[in-house]
């Protein structure tokens, strides 16, 4: 069974999805399977069933992402496959009863080719026409609008995409393994998404290395953990950097693992009417040797212990500094946003000025805190960093 790759790897939701997917297969599959970046061959046909099959049940009960009222492919994929099931209009419901049928997913094909194919207002994936296809607005966020051509008049236009059963399986395995946690934001639930980033991409279907894609899973099941209990307490993208940075254990993973850098893309979706809206799309990079050591090795002598306070700081559900952020009526509201962009400035680009600023708020929020306690958990957090200084 074989797998042709002719489809651009990008930015994109649904390329990322897609390849995201891909992966996921390579490397939960259990037979042999060769690939490159132009193609994926397996050893049997029943790869998908398979992987199916072991799928887990509390991460998928996790995916509580509802489809819009036109969305059918709660049915279309069991009929593709010749059976009279439908599932609940949610994916959670969708993957688990796929994971119940799994062992009526064979592919009779010896190949799949996933391109791009035109036909007037659509885009078609490895199918002839739209009747063989299955579609689901989750999978279109971008509608690809912007599509150019000396032949088609389509940059304004908005083109719907339909894909054979077999490439939706392999979409919601990426949807499925890249999903991390659903926020509710003034009563509209937001979903957060982490994928590898095309360079990654690129550079793990390049160099054939099954267990190098395992591995890689391994440190990003990692990341998504971080990134829940991240996301959980506050989602601004100064928070998430902030924390993502100064997390020691996630480098350290990557140490042990002879692994220099690591990148992903963070999505942020909602729905808006009948299309799921990207909100934010946030590229994410660890290192295993972070220069952030390096600045503030300019100001500390023991760095790992001023490391370690910070990430304590804007990480625990004790820190006063991060149940404050998440009040917005709380009395120093203003002034802890503004000690986050200040850190958020020394820590990503190297303000020195940043620092002060951080400093300088944390003061301000300790003279305006009214409650006795509080305001000596400020005290105590001030001492300890100018002792760390």
């Amino acid at each position: 069974m074989k797998i042709e790759i002719e489809y651009p790897i990008d930015n994109t939701f649904f390329s990322s999805l897609l390849f995201e997917g891909l992966l996921y297969t390579i490397s939960n599959s259990k037979s042999d399977c060769n690939f490159n970046i132009n193609e994926i061959e397996f050893k049997d046909k029943n790869f998908i069933s398979d992987i199916y099959s072991n799928l887990d049940d509390n991460r998928i009960n996790d995916l509580r992402l509802r489809m819009v009222g036109n969305d059918n492919i709660n049915r279309t994929i069991f009929e593709k496959f010749g059976l009279n099931i439908t599932s609940k209009k949610i994916y959670s419901d969708l993957i688990n009863v796929l994971k119940k049928e799994s062992k009526n997913f064979i592919i009779d094909r010896d190949s799949i080719v996933i391109s791009l194919n035109l036909r007037k207002n659509e885009v078609l994936i490895d199918v002839k026409n739209k009747q063989e296809g299955v579609q689901a607005a989750i999978f279109k966020t971008e509608r690809y609008m912007g599509i150019t051509s000396t032949e088609m008049s389509l940059t304004n236009k908005q083109l719907t995409q339909y894909f054979s059963k077999e490439v939706a399986l392999i979409l919601l395995l990426g949807l499925y393994s890249s999903f991390i946690t659903t926020i509710i934001l003034q009563e509209k639930p937001y979903y957060f998404f982490l994928v590898f980033s095309p360079e990654e991409i690129i550079q793990l279907l390049s160099k054939s290395n099954k267990e190098l894609i395992k591995k890689f899973f391994e440190i990003k099941s990692e990341m998504m953990q971080e990134l829940k209990s991240i996301i959980s307490k506050n989602s601004s993208n100064e928070l998430i950097l902030i924390e993502l940075i100064l997390n020691l254990k996630l480098q350290k993973l990557l140490k042990d693992s002879n692994i220099e850098k690591i990148s992903f893309t963070l999505f942020k979706l909602a729905l808006e009417g009948q299309i799921y809206k990207i909100y934010e799309q946030i590229p994410l990079t660890i290192l295993s040797e972070n220069p952030f050591k390096k600045i503030i090795s300019k100001i500390s002598k023991k760095t790992d212990d001023l490391i370690y306070n910070l990430y304590w700081l804007f990480s625990s559900p004790k820190s006063p500094v991060l149940t404050g952020l998440a009040d917005n009526n709380y009395i120093a509201y203003s002034n802890l946003m503004r000690a986050l962009y200040g850190i958020y400035r020394f820590v990503i680009v190297g303000d020195a000025q940043g620092w002060f600023d951080f400093i300088r708020e944390l003061y301000n929020a300790y003279e305006k805190e009214k409650d006795e306690n509080r305001k000596r958990q400020f005290l105590e957090i001030i001492r300890k960093i100018e002792v760390l200084i």
